[in-house]
């Protein structure tokens, strides 16, 4: 069985697939930056509590994160509790694509993941709008490489901004409202917030497209995918668990690369 852990700013999404690719279970929480050994091994018991053997039937481990102090902890956890090494992907790493970008050094593992399932999934040109702490674009271009993308302020993160600096401003759930013009300060808040958010997407994805020349197909992910995703004209699929089908392939190309 595979473990595969995406690691985020604001969320950490874990996953489970057998020998032939399958999902088997996933589970989302908060990321804790300062999270202990103990508490990563209580939430893979979590994930695994209805599959048999939990988390002992556990034989490789790949991840990707954004969150270095998060790193070395999940690291020290699949060495301690699983007992084998896990696979850390990085830019530096030979993944099957190309990173054609001014510094790979600098584009998050976690950008580059969902590129390659894109690929498999689409094929190429193909374009991902993922929906975290940041709204990033991330593209391939016809020749199969990654190219780089936008990085836009993500929809929870810039609302929260404007709710701690407008003194008489409230949060708000996040639904969309019946009407774009607001008759209440909450649907304002709630048309600016998620309506804003599809114009952007809009925007920017018929800009990418413009700029590549050509009609590359949408994917959104992330955990407001499903929100978000179908108001947008441009988004030709949602796919919340893009990142951990992206690790499955990239734990298959290791492993194919090492002859295991």
């Amino acid at each position: 069985m595979l473990l595969t852990a995406d690691v985020g700013n604001t969320n950490t999404v874990l996953g489970t697939f057998d020998d032939e690719g399958r999902a088997l279970a996933s589970l989302r929480i908060g990321t804790r930056r300062d999270a202990t050994v103990g508490e990563i091994s209580l939430a893979v018991s979590h994930l695994c509590r209805r599959l048999p053997g939990g988390e002992s039937g556990i034989r490789r481990t790949i991840l990707c994160s954004v969150v270095p102090s998060l790193t070395g902890t999940f690291e020290a956890y699949v060495r301690e509790e699983l007992g084998h090494e896990p696979a850390v992907v990085t830019a530096e790493l030979e993944l099957g694509i190309e990173v054609a970008v001014d510094d790979p050094r600098e584009v998050g593992a976690d950008r580059i993941v969902n590129a390659i399932a894109a690929r498999e999934l689409v094929g190429h040109p193909a374009i991902v709008v993922d929906l975290g702490t940041a709204t990033n674009f991330d593209c391939l271009d016809p020749r199969g490489r990654y190219v780089g993308g936008v990085i836009a302020p993500g929809v929870e993160t810039a609302s929260d901004d404007l709710f701690r600096r407008a003194a008489r401003l409230s949060k708000v759930d996040l639904a969309f409202p019946e009407r774009i013009i607001g008759s209440n300060t909450r649907d304002c808040l709630r048309s600016g917030i998620l309506n804003g958010a599809v114009g952007m997407i809009d925007a920017l994805v018929t800009a990418i497209r413009g700029e590549m020349g050509a009609e590359a197909p949408a994917i959104a992910t992330g955990g407001l995918a499903p929100l978000i995703g179908p108001r947008c004209s441009t988004v030709d699929r949602i796919e919340v668990g893009l990142t951990l089908q992206g690790l499955l392939a990239v734990d298959r190309h290791l492993r194919a690369a090492s002859g295991t």
